[in-house]
């Protein structure tokens, strides 16, 4: 007839099976290699591209707008509405980077700026085709008032 109850041989052998379980828990972790980052959002990375040849733009104007005041009435509000487009893009912005060198005759550098607005709106145009819809909405926006505002700044005569 079998004992019952708590034996010996159980207890070495239940005792035997716990260090067993601790010994496989317990210990050093092993190091673990970093994972890769993450790679960026392609409609972070779209809206930053645009960001940034907006914010440029930004800066052109601002430095057209240094150079000749005398065209501010002319140039603030679609400078404004650049400024917007930024904001649209990035949220907050950081500071335009500085343009390059302005011309001293007031119609070179306002033909200047339209030749600027029209490469931007390309900019935007060319990232159509692989962006979400809403961002593609936004781009198409933008490049079209991109392009509404060199007809304005070259008086709708050949740019």
């Amino acid at each position: 007839m079998p004992r019952t109850g708590t034996t010996r041989r159980r207890v070495l052998s239940l005792t035997g099976a716990g260090l067993f379980a601790a010994g496989c828990s317990a210990g050093k972790p092993e190091k673990s290699v970093p994972a890769a980052p993450p790679a960026p959002d392609p409609e972070t990375v779209m809206r930053n591209r645009s960001a940034t040849a907006s914010r440029t733009l930004l800066g052109q104007y601002d430095a057209v707008l240094a150079r000749h005041p005398a065209a501010a009435q002319q140039l603030r509000p679609l400078r404004e509405a650049v400024a917007e487009h930024v904001k649209a893009f990035a949220g907050a912005s950081a500071a335009p980077p500085a343009a390059a060198a302005v011309s001293a005759d007031r119609g070179a550098a306002v033909k200047a700026l339209a030749a600027a607005e029209l490469r931007t709106a390309a900019a935007h145009t060319a990232s159509l085709d692989t962006a979400p819809a809403e961002l593609a909405r936004l781009l198409a926006s933008v490049a079209a008032a991109g392009a509404v505002h060199a007809y304005l700044l070259t008086g709708g005569t050949d740019r």
